[in-house]
């Protein structure tokens, strides 16, 4: 029982790591050259959502101990791992999370292989959609992905739902504070060139991320 509840607290948190209010979410992808690329996340988590996934997690877990951290630094790291990245550093201190790690070679890494990630010799592009974000959910076990099953996420099942109707249906399983931090918190997205030259960033809600159906692509070119 004390595994899955750990395996859920793992599986919950890459999605509802975006919700975190406390320090904005930002996910920065920088081009090293060379087919290689740096990722790195970082986020704090709001009190509120905590207790409330906290809570959420020992009824599914029944009853489990839910005095332990949300999320660790190992879990964290195991996520990126997962992901096909290297040389992975992660920390967790308080509510507060970051991870980096290296994609030594983009073409061939299963974040290319699933149309997320490009790079060529002059331009890094990240491109988001149901498609995509399917494709990230086909590479969890099955475990996880049940666990994943209970955002009810429109973009993993073909549903078409705006932002509102996500955060109307999350509010009636989980609450209308959990899900206004689900659906309304700003993702931020950093792409970057070799050496700092030039970068491009995206703003946009968890909300809107979690209910694409057409791609999103955003690109820096240098």
């Amino acid at each position: 029982m004390k595994m899955m509840f750990r395996r859920y607290c793992v599986a919950f948190t890459v999605a509802a790591v975006f919700s975190l209010t406390a320090c904005a979410p930002r996910m920065t992808v920088t081009a090293l050259g060379a087919d290689k690329a740096e990722l790195a996340f970082e986020a704090g988590f709001s009190r509120a959502t905590e207790q409330t996934l906290k809570s959420i997690m020992g009824a599914v877990a029944g009853g489990a101990n839910t005095d332990a951290p949300l999320v660790t630094a190992d879990d964290m790291s195991a996520i990126m791992r997962r992901a096909g990245l290297q040389d992975v550093t992660a920390s967790a201190e308080g509510t507060n999370v970051a991870t980096r790690g290296t994609i030594p070679r983009v073409s061939q890494s299963a974040l290319a292989a699933a149309g997320i990630l490009g790079l060529s010799q002059n331009s890094l592009t990240l491109t988001l959609g149901s498609a995509q974000l399917q494709a990230l959910y086909a590479l969890l076990d099955e475990e996880t992905q049940a666990y994943f099953d209970l955002l009810m996420i429109p973009a993993l099942s073909d549903e078409t739902l705006s932002p509102a109707e996500y955060a109307e249906l999350l509010a009636s399983v989980y609450g209308p504070a959990l899900a206004k931090e689900l659906t309304e918190s700003p993702c931020v997205i950093t792409l970057a060139a070799p050496n700092g030259k030039k970068t491009s960033t995206a703003r946009l809600t968890l909300g809107e991320l979690l209910t694409l159906t057409a791609e999103r692509r955003w690109s820096v070119n240098w």
